[in-house]
């Protein structure tokens, strides 16, 4: 393995500890994706990146200062490209994602993958330490491509690894057989291509566009029937053209509200606690298509206490944890979008505070869009 011979001792230990902590967290259930996490240099990937209000670059080939090594090796999520060049943003996901998405992509030795959404490169060294087989990741930005091409390079992987520059919703631009397709951007829906693309038996990991957030799904089909189960709650950069038709989304988390008009309703609906509250998003975007992460500048609104939000023609009404509602717009706007919020949270309680990953969703091909994509249709509790 040539990455053995760029760790040093105290490297080894440190990269250990890591796996360890991400096994203690549930994350990490197989020895294999254990020994990928405990081989693969995380810091070898980054050249430059943002934690919190820093700023770190790194140096090719030198190990950074154990006060970055201990940011690098923890469950911290890292901006490496901030987009202002034309390049899509990028980032190093949270390791404990990574290691779900990559349990629930059931990988054995032998698995050809492919990967949309390079980023830096570290997951697909990861997918490659587990299966020993051919790897093809596709990036969207021109850095990024370049700069996880040079990692390959570095540690040895580029005879397993294939970056390629090039739009994700194509798939492999060289037409290959996959048995494992994983996304690390957010995106609406799955390219007919990509089923093309994948090996009889094989399945997908991405993480789908639902309630302005992208849970996780694993997606398989069954005799022309595409389906999904949802494997974690988590969210992701989304990503750009035919993978997410801005189209198909009424509110874009990213914009703020802008009514002038907002208020809070103290204990106007159940409290679920901020534990089950994924959960409770989860049911709401699967009855009602307004339902959105957002966000309002005022005081009335605490984005801690929760961002989902049922959002129609500029008016948004917000259920949070603590069971406030926060209102912004006027009314006649507002007071159905409350109305609606207690009705779904009630029916959530009633039907047993189902968890997200009690849910299966069915796909089927979104008429209206340009360019084919298969989009959920149905979602059914199990």
């Amino acid at each position: 393995m040539p990455l053995g011979t760029t760790t040093s001792p105290e490297l080894a230990t440190r990269l250990a500890r890591y796996a360890d902590d991400l096994r203690t967290r549930g994350a990490i259930r197989s020895d294999a994706v254990y020994a990928a996490f405990a081989t693969v240099p995380r810091h070898r990937f980054l050249r430059r990146f943002h934690f919190r209000a820093d700023q770190f670059t790194l140096a090719p080939g030198e190990q950074p200062p154990a006060e970055l090594l201990d940011i690098i090796y923890a469950n911290n999520s890292l901006v490496t490209h901030e987009g202002r060049d034309g390049d899509p943003m990028s980032s190093s996901s949270g390791p404990t994602v990574m290691a779900r998405m990559l349990e629930a992509l059931d990988l054995r030795q032998g698995m050809r993958v492919l990967e949309i959404g390079a980023g830096t490169g570290y997951n697909a060294a990861l997918i490659a330490v587990i299966t020993g087989a051919q790897v093809c990741s596709i990036e969207a930005g021109r850095v990024a491509a370049a700069n996880a091409t040079g990692s390959m390079t570095d540690l040895g992987l580029d005879g397993q690894v294939r970056v390629v520059h090039g739009d994700g919703y194509l798939g492999d631009p060289n037409g290959g057989t996959w048995d494992r397709i994983i996304v690390t951007c957010g995106i609406a829906g799955i390219p007919p291509r990509w089923l093309d693309q994948l090996a009889p038996g094989g399945l997908i990991v991405a993480p789908i566009a639902h309630a302005g957030v992208h849970p996780i799904l694993v997606i398989r089909t069954d005799g022309g029937a595409v389906t999904g189960d949802v494997a974690l709650w988590a969210d992701f950069m989304p990503a750009a053209a035919g993978l997410r038709p801005a189209t198909l989304f009424g509110h874009d988390p990213e914009h703020d509200i802008t009514a002038r008009v907002a208020y809070r309703l103290t204990a106007a609906a159940p409290a679920v606690g901020a534990d089950r509250y994924n959960d409770l998003t989860c049911f709401l975007g699967a009855h009602d298509g307004r339902t959105t992460r957002a966000y309002v500048e005022h005081p009335a609104f605490d984005p801690a206490g929760g961002m989902t939000a049922l959002v129609e023609d500029g008016a948004a009404a917000w259920i949070q944890h603590t069971g406030d509602l926060v209102v912004a717009g006027d009314d006649k706007e507002t007071g159905p979008l409350q109305a609606r919020l207690c009705e779904l949270t009630d029916r959530w309680i009633t039907t047993g505070r189902p968890a997200a990953e009690r849910w299966t969703i069915a796909f089927k091909s979104h008429v209206e869009l340009a360019e084919p994509l298969l989009t959920p249709h149905h979602w059914r509790l199990t």
